[in-house]
């Protein structure tokens, strides 16, 4: 009897409940993933509010972590700056280190707020007055081009319908500008009757500008504890995954980083030294309107592939009604400029930094820019890139598994591969295909 009891607690004592913890781990998360999918399917009006409302009051967290973000290559040089000059002399280096941190956070923050001051000061009143002077001047231009047209084209064959329209339009834009809103902005009375909606706004400017307030602030806590951050990040991943997966996730995530900074941060350069350059190459062929031109062409060439086309039609309307000569001149400028910046400034700024192809560069500009208007088209390479890249580690991972190389070269005259030996085998296509089934037959033949 005591040795059948011992035998019972011995058998108990071996019962493993690891399976069954398994299986019902299982059951609760597919039934956590069927709550989720049924509440994002019925539940999508009071998601979509409830996520909105998390959005505005995180608003200045994610100001402040976008311009942290890019705040980010500043802060390194200057950091790696100070840090060459002060730590050799000092001997608590942690301490030193953490001070050296605080003022290049602060001091990035400076410099950016110096430059951004100055290009509103320098710039902005510049850009009012060109504006102003556009419109005042709109139908004495379009005037002056109706005349150096009729002067070019063959008499008789003209047709003056489009003249007339063209015209009216410049008159009314002109009209409007100078007896409308002008006046609205100088007489004060004007604005009693809209002080419901006036005041809504100034509400609204406040609250964009407390958030871009408190944004800076914390973007300079992003910067002074960037290392404890990404450290709490890799952490928690080797906590939850499993350690393969885990260095999985923190390579793709620094791949991520290095195709959007590259992306984003060199595009913006870039789109900088374009600006100048026109600005210096239209004050050289003495352009009417040429710092407008310039910011035309700097933004618009954040977008990639077709920014160049967007902001260059704009500038030549402009400048071809104020004058015709001119316009070529400009149409000849910015061919010239365009090409310069993609096959010299734009490789040496961005490199490789998305590594897709030109079909998949446009390709991923028209899908952004139908679903997601400006924001898709300026973010639609980057993310496009992301997606490219994944499905690449998907792919060659797949293909490893069956023991086949990963570079789409070595597919390219490829008609089938060696089940046995795993040799990639090239050749006639339809002599392949007569020996394969000849073979298939050769087998169901000695099978029966």
């Amino acid at each position: 009897m005591e040795e059948d009891k011992e035998k019972k607690s011995v058998k108990r004592s071996d019962w493993d409940i690891r399976p069954y913890l398994a299986i019902g781990a299982l059951i609760f998360l597919v039934f956590c993933c069927c709550i989720a999918v049924f509440t994002v399917i019925f539940k999508y009006a009071a998601l979509k509010k409830a996520c909105a409302v998390m959005i505005s009051v995180l608003q200045p967290v994610l100001i402040g972590a976008v311009l942290g973000y890019l705040f980010n290559p500043l802060l390194r040089r200057i950091d790696g700056g100070l840090c060459q000059l002060i730590l050799p002399e000092v001997k608590n280096k942690e301490k030193a280190k953490h001070v050296i941190r605080t003022v290049s956070s602060i001091l990035t923050l400076l410099i950016f707020l110096t430059l951004f001051g100055l290009i509103i000061y320098m710039i902005v009143p510049a850009l009012i007055e060109s504006i102003v002077n556009l419109v005042n001047t709109m139908s004495a231009n379009v005037e002056h081009f109706i005349a150096w047209y009729n002067e070019l084209s063959i008499p008789g064959k003209g047709s003056g319908e489009w003249e007339s329209y063209l015209l009216m339009a410049a008159d009314y834009l002109e009209e409007w500008f100078n007896n409308t809103l002008l006046p609205q902005l100088q007489d004060f009375t004007q604005w009693q009757d809209y002080l419901t909606s006036i005041t809504a706004s100034a509400i609204s400017i406040l609250v964009a500008l407390k958030n871009v307030v408190i944004g800076l602030i914390v973007s300079i806590y992003v910067l002074m504890e960037k290392e404890r951050f990404e450290g709490q990040a890799k952490k928690i991943a080797f906590a939850i995954l499993p350690i393969k997966q885990a260095n999985s996730l923190i390579q793709i995530v620094h791949k991520v980083d290095e195709i959007f900074g590259g992306f984003i941060i060199g595009k913006i350069i870039d789109s900088i030294i374009i600006g100048i350059i026109c600005f210096i190459g239209c004050s050289i062929l003495r352009m009417p309107y040429t710092l407008l031109v310039s910011v035309i062409i700097g933004i618009t060439n954040i977008i990639p592939f077709f920014g160049p086309f967007i902001g260059a039609v704009p500038c030549l309307i402009i400048v071809t009604i104020t004058d015709p000569l001119h316009g070529l001149y400009l149409l000849i400028f910015i061919l010239i400029l365009q090409q310069v910046d993609g096959n010299i400034i734009g490789p040496k700024i961005l490199g490789d930094s998305t590594g897709l192809s030109s079909f998949w560069v446009i390709f991923a500009i028209m899908v952004g820019g139908g679903l997601f208007g400006f924001a898709g088209m300026l973010f639609g390479v980057p993310t496009f890139a992301v997606i490219y890249y994944l499905i690449q580690r998907l792919i060659a991972y797949l293909l490893g598994r069956k023991g086949l190389p990963s570079k789409s070269l070595d597919y390219t005259v490829v008609t089938h591969v060696d089940p046995t030996t795993k040799d990639l085998c090239t050749g006639d296509w339809k002599r392949n295909e007569t020996f394969h089934f000849a073979k298939k037959k050769k087998k169901k033949t000695q099978k029966k």
